[in-house]
């Protein structure tokens, strides 16, 4: 019906759909990280709600700009073009936020989730695996084969084995120190194995992955230092245990720089 002359013009449909969208967008893009940090929803559900979140984003961006496009095309509606552009505008910042922080940093990492510098002799978690893994029915991906060491090599060809001129009580001590400067929880630290096990967790989402590290002599006497870093969801990373191989390396390279890299 054709606004009545005096009266304020009504806003348009395509206003209150961007307006409703805005709100759920947001509401689901921070309740789903939040909800699997607190345990009340698995890595799934939680997944699928941020993914369902981008999408109400997405339609509310479109909406927005549909509906603000179309107000200000109709004489006397051209105020309800400022609030549906408003919301394009606040779901357009959500939606790059999101995908800026979530997706983008790893789009296109391989889809590895278990990475090492030993890929032919990966170090093996111990405590960890029996606190987290034992009777659960993804717990053998944490095996390693010939097939999956070939897609890490392949994929992080420049993660390779640190090898020090130092003693393995100096390179433990600092392991250890970059491990915790790093902020990962440390769940094992035994220097008479040379074996570290400690736990770290992803910004936005809280998903934990654990990192084990081995530190023994090699045949020529030099102390070598393996680590690896494993989701406990399987599926891709997004890069993230390279990047945090990568960030120890770099750590531990600042206050004990090795001889080489490589075997």
């Amino acid at each position: 019906m054709p606004d009545r002359a005096g009266t304020a013009p009504s806003p348009s449909v395509l206003g209150h759909l961007a307006g409703w969208l805005t709100v759920a967008a947001l509401t689901v893009l921070v309740l789903s990280p939040l909800g699997y940090r607190v345990r009340l929803l698995d890595a799934g559900w939680a997944m699928d709600g941020f993914a369902t979140g981008l999408a109400a984003a997405a339609l509310a961006v479109l909406a927005g700009v549909i509906g603000g496009a179309v107000s200000l095309a109709s004489p006397g509606r051209r105020s309800g073009a400022a609030s549906s552009l408003i919301y394009a505008l606040v779901s357009a910042a959500a939606l790059a936020g999101a995908l800026y922080l979530v997706v983008l940093p790893g789009w296109d990492a391989p889809p590895i989730h278990d990475v090492t510098t030993a890929p032919d002799d990966p170090p093996r978690f111990d405590v960890l695996r029996q606190a987290h893994y034992a009777g659960l029915p993804y717990n053998t991906y944490r095996q390693y084969d010939q097939q999956s060491g070939h897609r890490v090599s392949a994929a992080y060809a420049d993660l390779r084995t640190l090898v020090f001129d130092r003693s393995l009580r100096q390179v433990f001590d600092a392991s250890l120190g970059a491990a915790r400067a790093l902020g990962w929880k440390v769940a094992v630290a035994d220097r008479a194995r040379g074996h570290v096990e400690a736990v770290d967790a992803a910004t936005i989402f809280g998903f934990r992955d654990d990192i084990v590290i081995r530190i023994r002599l090699n045949q020529s006497g030099y102390t070598v230092l393996d680590i690896r870093s494993a989701s406990r969801i399987p599926g891709s990373d997004y890069g993230r245990n390279a990047a945090r191989i990568r960030a120890f390396a770099k750590s531990l390279q600042a206050h004990l720089p090795p001889m080489y890299r490589g075997p």
